[in-house]
């Protein structure tokens, strides 16, 4: 794989694959404004990393529009409550949480111009998810929602208000509406107050008060693109120590917890100033110090960072999990869901889970892992599981094809 020289790239490229919005906002037939970053938009963004071989560009996209329109039909639904406004279906009954709302709105923004009604989705989920305020602070989202949509007094998880604000940022690059970056602004402001801690290590959700003793953080909510995406458009210098605090993290999980094999768990905890995997159940189960359902998103939120900023601290990170992964597994396919720190499969589990496999490709693209790249992507164009899997895998082919793009315009903050 060549690669050029960091300064070469930065002087060609700038960074990752941000470009500036056309100017516009041509209506389309449906009354939205034509998207200025349609999809797909692998043509125009600077990659840094492999592609699934055996297809061309083109295929590749298709398989990605192809994918998106089952999940649409299958998880994206229409409010119970109120008209045009639409949710992610959590568990088949309609339920919804914060993190299905910010990875549906992730999903149309990049989305759009495959979708034409992909503005009318976005902005559904947007309407949606503020009528959800957290308990605690109301410029957050209450982290789930019942079936039938009646208020509760929930408080937040970071995860989803992270890529809820993302996704607004691009939304106003996506559609060239400056209210968007209004909104986004809103929502930086309560998630640098509530959810980020004087050391910059990320609280677990705006009911996470810690700042001394027994801090706590959750490795998946380590999403590097999205602080550089918000030190751009802000100007604030806090995302850039947010993002370098994630890295020492990650690094001091790597390094003394699973040197061996690269993993890191669900929930870490600071202890004598360094940060450690927590011992049994903290949060969410027995499983909470292995790698398991939340780490599994890792390698997806650190490879897109590998991809699309050519970052050497996510490759390095991705490059020592995947030499334990592509010497334990003979292929993506076995790959299990879920395991200790040291290697072994939790539970013996053995069956195939979409989660686990493509962000293994995601990483696998960003270090020069050509088979088990391609491998994967076809493993993965084929998954039909259920709504993380689901979504977690496609967001993985956005990125497996070049297609997931990051904003540069600064916002008028």
């Amino acid at each position: 794989m060549f690669r050029y020289p960091m300064s070469l790239r930065s002087a060609l490229f700038g960074v990752g694959c941000w470009i500036l919005p056309l100017p516009g906002g041509v209506l389309a037939g449906n009354g939205a404004p034509d998207p200025l970053r349609p999809f797909p938009q692998a043509g125009a963004c600077h990659g840094h990393s492999l592609r699934p071989g055996g297809w061309t560009q083109q295929q590749l996209n298709d398989a990605v529009k192809d994918y998106y329109f089952y999940w649409k039909k299958t998880y994206l639904k229409p409010s119970v409550k109120v008209p045009g406004d639409w949710k992610v279906d959590f568990d088949g009954s309609g339920r919804t949480v914060s993190e299905a709302i910010g990875y549906g709105m992730l999903i149309t923004v990049m989305m759009a111009g495959a979708d034409a009604d992909a503005k009318g989705c976005f902005d559904g989920l947007d309407r949606f998810r503020k009528r959800y305020p957290s308990c605690i602070d109301h410029a957050l989202m209450c982290w789930q929602i019942p079936p039938d949509e009646k208020k509760t007094k929930d408080d937040c998880a970071t995860d989803g208000d992270l890529d809820m604000a993302l996704a607004l940022l691009m939304a106003g690059e996506q559609w060239g509406d400056s209210s968007y970056l209004k909104e986004a602004k809103v929502l930086l402001d309560a998630i640098s107050s509530s959810l980020v801690r004087p050391d910059a290590s990320l609280r677990l959700g705006d009911w996470d008060t810690e700042d001394t003793e027994q801090k706590k953080t959750r490795p998946s909510d380590f999403m590097p693109t999205h602080f550089r995406v918000f030190r751009s458009a802000t100007g604030n210098p806090l995302w850039e120590r947010v993002e370098e605090r994630c890295y020492q993290i990650l690094d001091q999980l790597q390094c003394h917890a699973s040197i061996k094999t690269g993993l890191v768990p669900d929930f870490a905890v600071e202890k004598e100033g360094a940060w450690v995997p927590v011992k049994g159940r903290v949060l969410e189960g027995k499983h909470d110090g292995d790698f398991s359902y939340n780490a599994c998103r890792v390698p997806w939120r650190i490879g897109w960072a590998a991809e699309n900023l050519d970052d050497e601290r996510a490759i390095g990170f991705l490059d020592r999990m995947m030499v334990w992964a592509t010497m334990h597994e003979k292929e993506p396919k076995d790959v299990k869901p879920g395991y200790s720190l040291e290697g072994g499969a939790i539970g013996g589990k053995k069956y195939e889970s979409a989660c686990f496999i493509s962000p293994t490709g995601v990483a696998a693209m960003t270090t020069g892992r050509q088979r088990w790249l391609d491998q994967t992507f076809s493993f993965a164009i084929k998954s039909r599981d259920g709504y993380f899997e689901d979504t977690v895998n496609l967001l993985c082919l956005l990125v497996m094809t070049g297609n997931a793009w990051l904003p540069m315009a600064k916002a008028p903050f």
